[in-house]
């Protein structure tokens, strides 16, 4: 929370303070212990603004000892420096994109004004506080007559109050879709990412083209909260991601793969598994890590995948496996003991490895006795990473 005035209200916590040091003083405790508790509250309060606190401190402690001695010159220039470091680690965790902004508010801000043009007014305040109270009053009472000023108050100088409007903007819903969508074309990175993240909250399929073309943003953060914004919306969005996934450039191909993964279904993991031989390299790795998202519900088709003739879809296919780790295992073993097809085999044997179930001894121990010489190899090497996997973990070491 910031006053237009930090430095007097900071006086008020100090003056507490100095009151409780003097009873301090009357017990034999030290009373400078007291002042580091001040120092942290002012400096969450009023972030960097904290050195002004930290400064009166250290008069107050070179006041309280005169004429100083050098430790009390130390310890005074030692509040300075805590003060000022406390304020800036604060103010830089507020400025982390996507923080949520912890805020202690304002006694006569604590209740929201019913009347709405109040609170509309309130978003043009020039204290950041005010802004932010607003802003949280109007979400809270989905007044759907402050979508266009809360849509403006996304480029608010204050990350804590650009957070709150577009927190704000997601409880409004569909009427709030408009203002969103326009505002991911914004100059401003943050404006559009915080767009995206709202219309996500609201999922209205309405949003969807201003979503798929916020895939091809130059700002890979943008990208990647519109593409869970699509996912949020789900099954509208499935034909148009399965076709961008094939025909979209290699930004939107990659934005494609995540949301189809969080959406997960037959046709998105059909798809997923065909762009695990996608020309761009991040975009095969994305398509991994989205059939790692769906889960169990993608290992059939997975381990039919083992069967393509592309080195390139194997690879994947048995790195996607290996990241849905212990859901996957019955299914491999299985694959491997049917040993119908050798890549199958191959490829489900290396999958067992990589997830180090001791479940699979057996089968791969039963594989080192195949006539296919690769089989044979995957089965000791999946073995071996078995072995690693478990020796930490008190498992029976494992022979192969």
């Amino acid at each position: 929370m910031r006053f237009a005035e930090p430095v007097w209200s900071g006086l008020a916590i100090i003056t507490l303070v100095v009151g409780f040091s003097a009873l301090f003083l009357t017990t034999g405790t030290t009373y400078t212990d007291a002042f580091y508790l001040a120092l942290i509250l002012t400096a969450f309060w009023y972030r960097r603004h904290a050195v002004y606190a930290g400064i009166l401190l250290a008069a107050l402690h070179v006041g309280l000892d005169y004429p100083p001695g050098p430790g009390a010159l130390v310890r005074a220039a030692f509040f300075i420096a805590i003060a000022y470091l406390l304020g800036y680690l604060f103010d830089a965790v507020e400025e982390r994109p996507g923080a949520r902004h912890l805020r202690i508010s304002e006694p006569g801000l604590a209740a929201c004004d019913r009347d709405t043009m109040r609170l509309i007014a309130r978003l043009s305040s020039r204290d950041p506080e005010t802004r932010y109270h607003a802003a949280g009053c109007l979400g809270d009472a989905r007044e759907t007559a402050a979508v266009e000023p809360l849509a403006a108050l996304l480029a608010d100088p204050e990350s804590g109050v650009r957070w709150k409007a577009a927190e704000a903007l997601g409880k409004l819903g569909s009427p709030a879709v408009g203002p969103l969508a326009a505002s991911l074309k914004n100059g401003n990175v943050d404006v559009r990412w915080m767009a995206a993240v709202a219309l996500g909250d609201i999922a209205d399929p309405a949003a969807i083209p201003a979503l798929a073309e916020a895939l091809n943003d130059e700002d890979a953060y943008v990208r990647s909260r519109s593409a869970l914004a699509l996912a949020a919306i789900g099954k509208p969005t499935e034909e148009m991601l399965i076709t961008s996934l094939s025909t979209g450039s290699e930004r939107v191909r990659w934005g494609a793969a995540l949301a189809l993964g969080r959406i997960g279904g037959a046709e998105a993991i059909g798809a997923l598994i065909g762009a695990l031989h996608d020309p761009g390299e991040d975009v095969r790795r994305r398509a991994v890590s989205a059939l790692r998202d769906a889960g169990e519900e993608a290992v059939p088709a997975l381990v039919e995948a083992l069967r393509a003739g592309d080195p390139d879809t194997r690879q994947g296919v048995t790195a996607a496996l290996s990241q849905i780790g212990k859901p996957a295992v019955s299914a491999l073993i299985e694959a491997l003991q049917a040993g119908e097809d050798p890549e199958v085999c191959i490829g489900a044997a290396l999958a067992l490895g990589r997830i180090g179930d001791p479940a699979a001894v057996d089968a791969l121990i039963g594989a080192l006795n195949s006539d296919e010489e690769g089989l044979r190899l995957a089965a000791r090497e999946a073995l071996g990473g078995i072995r690693k996997h478990n020796l930490g973990e008190g498992t029976p070491e494992l022979h192969d």
